[in-house]
């Protein structure tokens, strides 16, 4: 037999190893993709509004020219950087067609996969250390965490800077001393990525640097600065362009926060308020995410440190929201996949000693350590947390998705929550609609509105005497239609925190837009159509 042949047989197992492990690995992709994307598309929710209004509502506004406007984006609060991103998608979208059915699958499935990033990490991270079962092992533990699960596919910023950091530290950090010059800038850029998302990790990002580069040669810190510097620099040319000079709502946003206090008037919680709210997410599960956790820091100790800063930066902030530690709450996972690695491993090599062969041994403690998670992880995705949250804003976004698809409207009314109605039915990205929308905050105002739409989504049934009657009723929301056509009546604003009423004034009175005494409209249109 010759040479070339037995070399070729010696190598058979391995490549049919590294076959199975990046089968395996591309199918646990695809599972974390689909789970992310349940939430999202099957059963559509929603928990806060900035999911919609901080992303893909401006981003509708500048591909179909309708939109609500909120304050952030009255005042040039918010980047246009994520926004545009969801409207290129948007743009693209309509390759195949027009509308939420096209736009909104796409935009989901795109941040799905972002959110299915940190299973290739851990899989990488893990591999070196307990092989390709171990990995695979550690990697499904990231398909199916809950809150991952929950979160991963939403447009939220601390969301996407929290997939994107986790990215970025395994560039820099993937287990040994990293020299390509290339990688460290693209690493350097991720973190430069992470910052403009979501400011409020730049002490977590600041850590990072000085952990990876302490007693670091200069080449590599330079390398690091350029691709960060780089990213810093096309978001500050991208803020002049968009809202008037750079950095402006990096600016904007430190200034209204910090000085005027606006994020105060959302509400305050105590300190420990991420603590308690993480126990009572995890319950009986709480002791199983700790020690995974504690185990997987004895491998990659930055995770956790990186974690800390963010607990600790975020609990020392007044307003509290629990979305705002989803970057925490991912590293915390991945640090507890790649103490389950280790679990399973302990559990194989004890197999092995009781003289038990090593492929059974391999699969009772890899199913031990899955099954073990799993239990842990359907708790928490059940538990009453994440199961109010998967039930928020259901009814409302498929109320507004049954209008979407219905025959041509003239206007759209939204009624039953005090003039809240607007921040809970999606906007123009779930309605797809180019008229007015209308949100009257009791009977007498929604009388005075009603000849301004001729569909009406209700939680509150409307006065007989207006002539709508109910079409179809979906959960507690109930939509209803009148007939005729709809007279032309000026929409309510999105209103302006009253800390920043005054400098709402002055700048619609600088733009020279017409002030009618109501600060918000002047602010800006609510609502702009081509």
């Amino acid at each position: 037999m010759s040479s070339a042949v037995r070399i070729g047989l010696s190598r058979e197992p391995f490549l049919n190893e590294r076959f199975l492990a990046q089968a395996g690995l591309a199918a646990l992709v695809v599972l974390a993709i689909a789970l992310r994307l349940e939430p999202i598309l099957v059963e559509p929710s929603a928990v806060w509004p900035d999911e919609i209004f901080q992303a893909p509502e401006p981003a509708h506004r500048l591909v179909y020219g309708s939109g609500l406007v909120a304050w952030e984006f009255q005042l040039g609060v918010r980047s246009w950087l994520l926004p545009g991103i969801i409207a290129a998608l948007m743009e693209l979208s309509r390759v195949a067609g027009d509308g939420p059915g096209y736009y909104l699958p796409l935009i989901a499935g795109s941040f799905a996969a972002l959110g299915a990033a940190p299973v290739v990490c851990s899989f990488l991270w893990c591999r070196p250390h307990f092989g390709a079962v171990g990995a695979l092992l550690a990697a499904a533990a990231i398909s199916v965490a809950p809150e991952l699960v929950y979160f991963g596919a939403r447009t939220l910023t601390e969301v996407v800077a929290g997939n994107v950091l986790v990215i970025a530290l395994y560039v820099i950090e993937p287990g040994y001393r990293v020299t390509s010059y290339r990688r460290l800038v693209v690493g350097g850029a991720l973190l430069g990525l992470v910052c403009v998302m979501r400011v409020q990790l730049a002490p977590a990002i600041a850590m990072v640097a000085l952990w990876t580069n302490w007693k670091a040669d200069r080449e590599r810190v330079l390398a690091m600065l350029i691709g960060a510097s780089a990213v810093l620099i096309g978001a500050g040319i991208l803020d002049a362009v968009t809202l008037g000079y750079p950095f402006a709502s990096l600016w904007r946003y430190v200034v209204y926060n910090l000085y005027y206090g606006v994020s105060s008037t959302f509400g305050i919680e105590p300190w420990n308020y991420y603590f308690l709210g993480e126990l009572g997410v995890w319950v009986s599960g709480c002791g199983t995410l700790l020690l995974l956790a504690s185990l997987g820091t004895s491998r990659k100790p930055l995770l956790l440190a990186v974690a800390v800063v963010v607990l600790v930066t975020h609990s020392a902030i007044a307003h509290k929201e629990y979305r705002f530690i989803y970057p925490a709450v991912l590293l915390l996972t991945v640090l507890a996949s790649i103490g389950l690695a280790q679990i399973a491993g302990w559990a194989r090599d004890w197999l092995i000693d009781r003289r038990k062969a090593k492929a059974p041994a391999i699969v009772a403690g890899s199913a031990f350590a899955l099954g073990w998670w799993c239990l842990a992880s359907y708790q928490v995705w059940n538990g009453p947390t994440l199961t109010e949250h998967r039930q928020r804003m259901h009814d409302r976004l498929a109320a507004a998705s049954f209008v979407a698809q219905r025959p041509a409207v003239c206007g759209i009314g939204l009624y039953g929550l005090n003039g809240e109605d607007w921040g809970v039915y999606g906007g123009y990205t779930y309605f797809h609609r180019p008229v007015p929308m209308y949100w009257p905050k009791d009977e007498a105002a929604l009388a005075a509105v009603a000849s301004g739409f001729d569909t009406l989504l209700y939680t509150q049934p409307p006065p007989p005497a207006l002539g709508f009657n109910t079409v179809q009723c979906i959960g507690e929301v109930c939509v209803a239609q009148r007939l005729g056509q709809c007279r032309s009546i000026p929409m309510t604003p999105i209103p302006v925190p009253d800390a920043l009423r005054e400098i709402a004034t002055a700048q619609a009175t600088s733009a020279g837009w017409a002030s009618d005494g109501n600060t918000a409209s002047a602010a800006r249109p609510v609502y702009s159509s081509r």
